[in-house]
């Protein structure tokens, strides 16, 4: 498997992902400076970072990943691969090595905004925070590539900003946040005191309650292993 993912990796060595892995993340920052200046750097940047910049950023990674792929019949590699769900697989691998990589090159950028602007969300919840995203934003993943697959990479990155723009703002300040799409955006309000709509949460708002963050993230790693298993049994009994 392991090779498998080292293929996958080198066919990245030219590809827009690897600048996007620390594009992504830079704009974000930037554009909270601009527009928040300093002394609200931190939680506009997160703000824009999981509802718009960062499902943007690891959906491209996953659409881009498979389209180029298909266009180049996966290099011929069905009629050899003796277990062709390990082509899936190790695609799924390295998008989430890339989600996790961008997530952490975002929270690095967070420290040193602090170290200039001061701290508005501090070290340990700023952490915690891009972890979360990580862990929550996973699932999509497999269900990004499989999109590609079927309804092409524009469609499929149209159709992940509807989700995690338009379902997640929606749904995360009501009693159904758990709906999936929604779950990184509600659990953000405990984590970094901001609502979906940049507004600080304060001190008597439900939604700050942090109670929702272990059931959240048992539902997105759940659904992780669910989509995984399903769409490479799905590419498994693909034809050559």
């Amino acid at each position: 498997m392991l090779n498998y993912v080292k293929s996958e990796f080198l066919k990245q060595k030219h590809s827009f992902n690897k600048i996007l892995l620390w594009l992504a993340p830079l704009l974000t920052i930037l554009l909270a400076l601009v527009i928040m200046g300093g002394n609200n750097l931190q939680n506009g940047a997160y703000n824009w970072w999981y509802t718009i910049m960062l499902p943007g950023c690891f959906t491209m990674f996953s659409a881009f990943t498979t389209a180029r792929e298909c266009k180049k019949n996966r290099h011929g590699l069905f009629g050899i691969a003796v277990c062709k769900r390990k082509l899936w697989l190790a695609q799924i691998i390295l998008n989430t090595g890339f989600l996790f990589i961008t997530c952490f090159i975002f929270f690095a950028g967070m420290i040193v905004s602090g170290m200039f602007f001061g701290n508005t969300i501090d070290v340990l919840h700023s952490f915690g925070a891009s972890f979360i995203l990580f862990l929550t934003f996973s699932w999509q993943i497999p269900v990004w590539m499989f999109a590609t697959e079927k309804i092409g990479a524009f469609f499929t990155i149209l159709l992940s900003f509807l989700c995690n723009f338009g379902v997640a703002v929606i749904c995360a300040v009501e009693s159904y946040w758990w709906v999936p799409f929604s779950i990184p955006a509600r659990l953000m309000c405990p984590m970094i005191k901001v609502l979906p709509n940049g507004l600080w949460i304060e001190a008597d708002n439900a939604m700050g309650d942090l109670s929702v963050v272990i059931p959240g993230i048992m539902i997105t790693l759940a659904l992780f292993c669910i989509v995984t298993i399903l769409t490479s049994l799905w590419f498994q009994k693909r034809e050559v």
